[in-house]
């Protein structure tokens, strides 16, 4: 791998703070979750907080859509730290895919998804990414000021 395909999907697109609920959420699990062990284990809480029964679900399709683009990537997703405000061409296409997907937009969805993997892992991501995007809506839903509990520190 050249270090110009390894930077290829760093560039700065975007501002974390611009960018629309579900995505700015999405962008923040992907962080999150890379974060490490207490990040990821922040997150299920926040699951579990909001879902209750149902929480383990919602945690085990953010879990499986991130082993899923981390490992089966053309490349490695570049991505930034937590409170970085730039947001990279990888981090919005994983965002847009997300977003396209629980919004019903599956083709749209799988164009993202192809930017970042494989053909398989694509079709696999883009149902597990609309399963996360219902997540993220039921946790804006039960926030008063709309922010997903998984942004939170």
């Amino acid at each position: 791998m050249s270090a110009l395909s390894r930077s290829r999907g760093a560039a700065p697109v975007a501002h974390l703070d611009t960018l629309p609920p579900v995505e700015r959420a999405a962008i923040r699990c992907l962080r999150g979750w890379t974060g490490g062990p207490a990040s990821r284990a922040r997150m299920r809480r926040n699951f579990a907080a909001v879902f209750a029964a149902t929480a383990d679900t919602h945690a085990d399709a953010l879990d499986a859509l991130m082993d899923l683009a981390l490992c089966a990537g053309r490349r490695p997703i570049a991505r930034n730290a937590q409170d970085h405000a730039e947001v990279s061409g990888d981090e919005n296409a994983f965002a847009q895919m997300v977003a396209a997907a629980v919004g019903g937009e599956r083709e749209d969805a799988l164009v993202f998804a192809l930017a970042l993997m494989g053909p398989q892992a694509a079709w696999h991501a883009v149902g597990l990414a609309e399963e996360l995007g219902l997540a993220l809506l039921g946790l804006m839903r039960a926030r008063p000021d709309g922010a997903p509990e998984t942004a939170r520190h």
